[in-house]
């Protein structure tokens, strides 16, 4: 037909060739489409301005992204895909960006990739999308930009792409207007946690997400991508939990068995497996000693078999009824990444940073190291704590003996500081004073670890509800004690006795109360009288209170646990004492190592003696408090301790925040008294003493 209308030949040909060449660009829609990771790793190159792996692109090196890439074949029916990683875990570079450019040229479609906000997501197309595909030479896939009216491009710009059969669009998860321009058959939602719960009346980022997929039925594709933050309030950690929640595991060396990678793995006899590790005799890391401990053998592993143990790795699903079908769901740890990444000694050296040996705690370092290398959400949850595994920790050393050879022989080092704390409870009315004064001895070590030494009330004061109706027949019968100083049955005197007398140790010494603190918020004017009466003595003590404007403590926020109260600047603290229950409830939680150690923070208790330390007396009062939300407009906003119910006891659980508190105002007295302490850490505070 086309030698009709053209006679020379030789153009005859070559009309017919660019016009089959056309037709071929026009219909280039594969019915079969190649398998995604044999196309990846031949297509794809990265180049060296933004992967320190320059030059084509291989999984060998990632090779536990590969499963999650393959879902994206339009073959397989996984519809949703949600990864919680860790920082640095290349899940852009081998999951996102591959998988972009595969579905430009083999399978092109409408795509939208989003992220915290506009200007992120840019960055991601400009920095890191658009290198590898000039590098990789697929720029002849894109449609070159053109100018519109009002100079408006289109075509290849930053904020989209278009090629034939599809296009391609970056936008910000903070406006509800990014999903309502058009709809997308394949979402990548990467720093997912950065998305907002709820864009206003708007509705779920996810459902406005998937909303944008409804015409395209069960061939769209959803990943979700992100480092967690905190349990309740994580989107990543939501989406994680409604999949098959798949943890990568490596076949151990030594025994065959296939072992989940993670930091702490407790064994069947109790003892802790995973990353373990051995400091010197200043608590220093010794980066030799690092290893993986398989929970199976107890055999070690060492860092540098992680490349066979990677490519020889599987993703072991952690539930068999997942919530949602067709949703994978992986979570990914920093301990599985390659060389050159961030390795195992530099992790224990910034877990050993948030937990010093000797030293307090750092709950916010321990959230950005759970978060960034473990890749989990900290758990800010609403919780009650339990002490059955609390009373576990009784150790043999009796009531009212402060125990300095027991602590030795659990390697805690040495007793340093003995504080004394008080609860004040009851009724101080005109006509009917009652009231209870509940006290503990808490002795601290140079590990971190406490040991209880004593504890008792002054006075018999019950609120009606926690009477027997045996109490409330003879309750003519009690004493009834009061605040009020210098009369019969104050509980004043007999505290004083508390607060001065020298307690037997185990080795054959007596050791005296370093500081006490009072509970002032009950009667602040009677408790404050006392405590400037033994300031006259040369006592150290000092009144505490809760911020009262604090009712409940922000997501995130972490702030000084205590300060110095405006009205009584040399006498009372503030504690935040939302704050400290979170450390407390943490420190409940903590349990001995493999080898026997005790964290910072571990508590240990006498046996129980003469109704001392029993599950009625002083245990049940850790499980009178739960942690709930401060919720507003649906959104969380933050967390509060409140007492179960009403009937509930917890007046040894704040004993015990008071006696927490004890040695941080310790340490602020000693830092004012002085010039040459004024930059003085806890930490340095255990080594001075130590050495003296």
């Amino acid at each position: 037909m086309v030698a009709q209308f053209i006679n020379d030949d030789l153009l005859a040909e070559q009309w017919l060739q660019s016009y089959l060449k056309a037709n071929e660009d026009i219909f280039d829609f594969k019915i079969i489409k190649p398998e995604i990771i044999a196309w990846i790793e031949s297509n794809i190159k990265l180049p060296r301005t933004s992967s320190e792996y320059s030059g084509h692109f291989s999984y060998d090196l990632t090779p536990y992204w590969k499963e999650p890439v393959s879902h994206m074949h339009p073959n397989s029916p996984v519809r949703t895909i949600s990864i919680m990683k860790c920082v640095q875990s290349g899940a852009t570079e081998s999951v996102i960006i591959p998988v972009i450019l595969y579905s430009m040229s083999e399978d092109p479609c409408s795509m939208l990739l989003t992220a915290g906000d506009l200007s992120l997501a840019k960055d991601t197309v400009e920095k890191r999308i658009d290198p590898v595909i000039l590098e990789s030479g697929l720029s002849h896939l894109l449609r070159p930009h053109v100018v519109k009216r009002a100079n408006n491009r289109s075509g290849d710009t930053g904020e989209s792409k278009e090629f034939i059969g599809g296009s391609f669009r970056a936008r910000g998860t903070q406006s509800a207007t990014a999903f309502r321009q058009f709809p997308a058959k394949k979402v990548w939602a990467d720093d997912y946690d950065a998305a907002p719960r709820e864009l206003g009346k708007e509705g779920s980022v996810r459902g406005l997400i998937e909303g944008r997929q409804n015409s395209f039925g069960d061939k769209a594709k959803s990943n979700y991508i992100s480092t967690p933050t905190e349990t309740l309030t994580s989107n990543i950690n939501e989406m994680f939990m409604l999949g098959t929640q798949k943890a990568w595991h490596w076949p151990c060396p030594h025994c065959g068995t296939f072992v989940k990678v993670e930091f702490k793995i407790e064994r069947e006899d109790g003892n802790i497996a995973g990353i373990v590790w051995s400091t010197d005799n200043k608590n220093r890391l010794i980066p030799s000693s690092v290893a993986f401990m398989c929970p199976n053998c107890a055999n070690t592993i060492q860092e540098k078999s992680k490349y066979e143990l990677n490519i020889n790795g599987i993703w072991v699903p952690g539930t068999d009824s997942p919530v949602e079908r067709l949703h994978e769901s992986y979570h990914f740890c920093g301990l599985a990444l390659p060389a050159g990444f961030t390795g195992w000694v530099k992790i224990v050296e910034e877990f050993l940073q948030a937990n010093p040996p000797g030293g307090r705690t750092n709950v916010k370092k321990l959230k950005t190291w759970n978060n960034l290398r473990m890749g989990l959400p900290f758990a800010e949850t609403g919780e009650t704590p339990r002490v059955n595994e609390l009373m576990q920790n009784t150790r043999k050393y009796f009531p009212g003996v402060v125990p300095d050879v027991t602590c030795a022989a659990d390697c805690n080092g040495s007793i340093i500081m003995l504080t004394l704390a008080c609860d004040l409870n009851g009724i101080m009315d005109k006509d009917n004073e009652d009231v209870r004064l509940d006290w503990e001895i808490l002795a601290h070590t140079t590990t971190g670890a406490t040991y209880s030494v004593d504890h008792g009330s002054i006075g018999t004061f019950k609120r009606l509800r926690e009477r027997t109706k045996e109490e409330q027949e003879r309750d003519f019968e009690r004493d009834k004690w009061t605040l009020t100083h210098n009369v019969k049955n104050s509980v004043w005197d007999t505290f004083e006795e508390v607060i001065k007398k020298e307690y037997p140790m185990e080795g054959g010494n007596f050791m005296s109360i370093s500081i006490t603190v009072v509970d002032t918020g009950f009667s602040e004017k009677l408790a404050m009288s006392f405590i400037q009466k033994m300031k006259q003595d040369k006592v150290l003590i000092y009144g505490v209170k809760g911020r009262t404007e604090a009712t409940f403590r922000k997501i995130g926020r972490d702030t000084s646990a205590i300060t110095r109260a405006k009205e009584h600047p040399n006498s009372l603290y503030i504690l935040e004492v939302n704050q400290m229950k979170d450390d407390l409830a943490q420190m409940m939680k903590l349990r001995e190592g493999s080898d026997g150690s005790q964290p910072n923070g571990f508590m240990n208790f006498p046996e129980s003696r003469d109704g001392k330390y029993t599950m009625k007396s002083y245990f049940s009062h850790y499980e009178g408090e739960r942690r709930t939300e401060e919720i507003k407009e649906g959104n969380v906003l933050g967390f509060k301790w409140d007492k179960k119910n009403s009937s509930s006891q917890n007046h040894f659980w704040d004993v015990r925040i008071y006696n927490n508190a004890a040695p941080m105002i310790y340490l602020d007295v000693l830092k004012r008294s002085d010039p040459r302490y004024k930059m003085l850490t806890w930490e340095d505070f255990v080594m001075l003493v130590s050495d003296l």
